[in-house]
Parts: structure tokens; sequence; C-alpha cells
């Protein structure tokens, strides 16, 4: 059972909690048989998994449920699980230790307990320490819990595990932390990661997109799957949500897309792609004169999510669902729910205007 207390519109961890840190790629470990040719053992990557239950060294006097809350730099999970079979005498390959602790690296910036920052559910971990820095780098590129291992991103998240974790490996601070910048600059240069890479959503800012220009193909540039307008006021300002949450243009989840504005490129195709299927979709259609959208209709955050992945996954032949995941997920972390009321705007051309038909939504 959740413990409903939040920080940011994510929920606090601690020890009473049932939050997961899972899926941190890659914790290298040494792992059996030790040959010859192979004397320390086989390296291999291991995906981990930390627990709230395992809260340890937490708050002492601010308490959920009775337990002690996680604290910035402080509050470490006592052990993390997935690399067991790591266990040749090396054991991992940075900390000579397999099943170590988790630290968080990332925490609310506003909300302090006791003077220290208050780590909620889903900012970013290192796993398997003995000490800093882990065994495995922080892994800020993609989603956790979309990417899990059973989820539908899970042959993306393999792939790019396997074509991209060893720029991130090779791109790390003193702390086990991955130097975002020059690990994408590397990642970009890397046709195999690049290609992995494609379907995996980022935020706006800072994005997954490779930075340097591009003659052949266009420079890549980021498309919010659902349109930031979407969750503006008609007259300006961003709408109030019946959740509560609030929408972030620079945290919104996007795809890296060839083009540089609504209209050019891979970019302009998901655009007019998305405003065809608003327009014609069953909740909006009643309120399109031509081409325009009424400025006061509405339509749910799910559908806006639903409209967008068919869009993205029909120009750039990414999963579908895969997608729609990854959009739900960087949502759900600034707070918004799937029946919040936006505006179904559109953004760049309109070139099917409303039929009798409807097209269906996962």
């Amino acid at each position: 059972m959740a413990n409903e207390v939040y920080a940011n519109n994510m929920e606090v961890a601690c020890k009473a909690g049932q939050g997961k840190s899972i899926c941190a790629f890659p914790d290298v470990c040494f792992t059996p048989p030790q040959t010859p040719a192979t004397p320390p053992g086989v390296p291999i990557p291991y995906p981990n998994t930390g627990m709230d239950s395992d809260t340890t060294d937490g708050s002492k006097t601010v308490q959920i449920s009775g337990q002690e809350v996680m604290l910035k730099n402080k509050s470490y999970f006592k052990k993390s699980t997935g690399d067991e079979a790591g266990c040749a005498p090396k054991k991992g390959v940075v900390t000579s230790k397999n099943m170590g602790k988790v630290y968080f690296n990332a925490w609310s910036m506003d909300v302090k307990f006791e003077g220290e920052n208050v780590v909620r559910n889903l900012d970013i971990t290192t796993h398997n320490h003995a000490s800093f820095p882990g065994n495995s780098p922080t892994w800020p590129f993609l989603d956790a819990a979309a990417f899990n291992g059973s989820g539908p991103c899970k042959d993306v998240a393999k792939e790019v595990d396997s074509k991209c974790s060893k720029h991130a490996k090779k791109n790390l601070t003193s702390k086990g932390e991955v130097k975002r910048k020059a690990a994408i600059k590397a990642m970009c240069k890397d046709p195999k990661c690049k290609k992995a890479l494609k379907c995996a959503l980022s935020p706006k800012n800072p994005s997954n997109c490779c930075p340097q220009p591009q003659p052949k193909p266009p420079k890549q540039t980021p498309h919010h799957v659902v349109p930031d307008s979407q969750f503006s006021e008609k007259g300006g300002g961003r709408l109030d949500l019946d959740s509560g949450g609030q929408y972030d243009y620079s945290a919104a989840p996007c795809i890296c897309a060839a083009g540089t504005s609504h209209s050019t490129g891979k970019h302009g195709d998901i655009h007019t792609e998305t405003n065809n299927l608003t327009v014609n979709h069953a909740s909006v259609r009643e309120d399109v004169k031509g081409k325009t959208v009424s400025a006061d209709a509405l339509w749910k955050v799910s559908e806006a999510e639903a409209v967008g992945a068919t869009a993205v996954a029909e120009v750039t032949g990414c999963d579908e669902a895969c997608i729609k995941s990854q959009t739900r997920r960087g949502h759900k972390k600034m707070g918004i729910e799937r029946d919040d009321q936006i505006r179904p705007t559109t953004a760049g051309t309109v070139t099917e205007p409303p039929t009798n038909t409807t097209k269906r939504f996962r």
C-alpha cells in the first residue's frame, strides 16, 4: 500500500514504502567460469533492483508510517539484488562487490526533513556500492520504470544496454555519475547506439538528441509526444489540472526527430500525423470547424497520449505501446494523471479534416 506522502508530486522514499529502484544497467560483475582465457571470470552486466524496505540511516525525528525517510547523501538501501551470479572472487568490476548498497543521486530541491533534501521513488540511483563510486553508472537516458524487463520497451532497453552502455561507462564522474554531454556525444558518433536510442524518449532539456549538426540526415530536435500547447489556457498560462500536477515544458517526454520545426523533416511529419489524428478523434471531431479545433474543446490526457504515441509510431516505426508507456511515465513524474482534461490543439499542418471514421487507439 502506498503511503501517500509526496514531494513535488513524487512519492517520498521511506522504509515503510513499497517502491523499487529497478533495472540499473550496467552492473558489470565477474562471473564464473574462471578459465585460462578469462582468469578473473567473465564480465557480465546485470540488471539490479533496490527496495524501499532496505532503507538505512534515514531520518530520526520525521517518520512516515512509523518508519525512517530517505535523505540526500545520507541514506541508502543496504543491498541490491540481481547480480548474485557475478560471484567470481573479483565480483564487481569497479567495487569488487555484488549485492551492494544502492545510493540515490537525485532528490527534491525544495522539500527537506531535518535539514536534508528528501529522496523520491523515481529519483535516479547507482547500485552495488561498497562505497562511492557505485558499480552501475547512473542511467539518466531512459525511464527505469518504462524500461523494466517485462514491459513493452524491453526490446528497446536490451538494444540500448547492448549498444550504448559502454559509452556511459567510459564517461563517469568520480562519484560514478554519467557525464551526460560527453556520453551523448559518444553515443551519437556510434551508428549502432544511435539506432538503438531512436525509440527512447527523453526530456526536452536535457535531451538525448544528437547535438552536432548533421546535413544528412537533418539535425535532430526533441518533439513533445503530446504538444506543449495542449497544456496551456487559450488566453495563455498553464491549465489548472484536477490532479494538481504541474506540466513542465523542459521535463515533458520527447522523441528525437530529424527537422527543426513543426513543418520540416520527420519532426514536421509527426506534427502533421498528430494533427490529423487529433481532429478526427471521437472526442474532438464535433468541436472542429474545417481544420480548426474550438479553443474551448477538451479531452483526456490519456487520449492525447494515445494519439501522440500512434503518430510517433507511424512516422518512426517505433513500437506504439513502448512510446505510450514512456509518455505516461514522463507525465506521471509531473503528477499528471490520465483523466486530467487538456486542450486538443494542433501545431503545424492539418491535411486530413474530420471524416466519419474514427481511428482506434490503445
